[in-house]
């Protein structure tokens, strides 16, 4: 099934340190896809693949996207006035322009299912007409 996919969820397929990495391959692993990445976020995963783990990561990461294993999707008009409202809506919780990215993304292709590991974010925005997101690699469908 397909999902989009959040910052937090593509860094751990790539640091094997990270706590959820096992869980986010399995997942991954798991799904046939599509996996759509918002292409908003592709400078966040560059940034923190690089300061984090290296430049190889960072062309492992790019070398992927090339590949097909992601699906980029653009942010259009409509999703950006979403991202304002959301960003509006959940100013407490300190939503900013990237999950807010991810979350318009997924109501315009009505898609739930996210690989993420920002549970403090995707589990208090409730997306319109979707219910609430399913979080890999945390929930089972």
């Amino acid at each position: 099934m397909a999902l989009i996919c959040d910052t937090g969820g593509v860094y751990a397929l790539y640091d094997a340190d990270d706590a959820h990495h096992a869980r986010a391959r399995a997942a991954i692993e798991r799904e046939p896809g599509p996996f759509w990445l918002p292409v908003i976020l592709m400078a966040e995963i560059d940034y923190l693949l690089t300061t984090r783990l290296g430049v190889d990561a960072a062309l492992d990461f790019l070398e992927s996207v090339a590949q097909g294993e992601f699906t980029l999707t653009p942010l259009l008009g409509e999703d950006l006035t979403r991202c304002r409202e959301l960003v509006g809506q959940y100013r407490d919780l300190g939503l900013g322009l990237a999950d807010a990215s991810v979350a318009a993304t997924a109501e315009r292709l009505k898609l739930r299912r996210l690989l993420s590991v920002d549970e403090r974010h995707f589990r208090a925005v409730q997306p319109r007409g979707l219910g609430h997101f399913i979080l890999l690699p945390f929930d089972v469908d």
